[in-house]
């Protein structure tokens, strides 16, 4: 029995006191890049059948990089970014809104 994409998950904890990185993940995606990156699984999960369901990492706090895309990047809700886009437009011509002048 496998997971299906919405359920594998990946989940990261860290406190400031403790500067160690906690990562569960169900995601082979995950896993493979944990591989490449030479982080091995501490605790590994299974399914009743053996297929493996889980793995938990831990890392140092000072090997963990945040990085998040460029803004703008998004292929989220085109609709929502379409509306940003715009608000941006007009927060750099200087409009206040829609029918008001600036």
């Amino acid at each position: 029995m496998g997971l299906t994409r919405a359920e594998q998950e990946t989940i990261l904890r860290w406190d400031e006191d403790e500067q160690i990185v906690h990562v569960w993940s169900s995601s082979p995606v995950t896993w493979r890049r944990m591989a490449r990156l030479g982080v091995r699984a501490h605790t590994e999960t299974a399914f009743p059948g053996g297929a493996p369901s889980g793995k938990f990492y831990r890392l140092p706090l000072g090997q963990f990089r945040w990085r998040l895309k460029a803004k703008g990047m998004s292929q989220g809700n085109p609709e929502a970014l379409r509306r940003a886009r715009e608000a941006n437009q007009q927060a750099r011509r200087g409009q206040t809104g829609a029918g008001e002048a600036p």
